[in-house]
């Protein structure tokens, strides 16, 4: 039996969102260096002449909550698919 419709969008998005966050926190820690390997903010000294400490920005945040939130949302919309398949 076939998934509903619905539970294949939710797997597909947050399949796509899970790849998409875990590549581009990949990228924060070994290329751009805005994140230590153990995910804490790592802020660039501040502008020369200010003492403005850096914090990190919404969208780093977001990214934060994406790689933690989308691999459990996959797994609940694949589980409720499988679940519903049996019924």
């Amino acid at each position: 039996m076939r998934r509903p419709l619905a539970v294949r969008v939710v797997a597909a998005i947050s399949g796509a969102a899970w790849v998409w966050s875990w590549y581009t926190m990949y990228l924060e820690i070994h290329r751009w260096k805005h994140v230590t390997p153990s995910f804490r903010f790592n802020p660039p000294p501040p502008i020369p002449g200010t003492n403005i400490r850096p914090r990190p920005g919404r969208p780093l945040q977001a990214l934060f909550v994406c790689s933690v939130a989308a691999p459990m949302v996959f797994v609940g919309a694949v589980i409720a698919g499988m679940t519903r398949t049996r019924a």
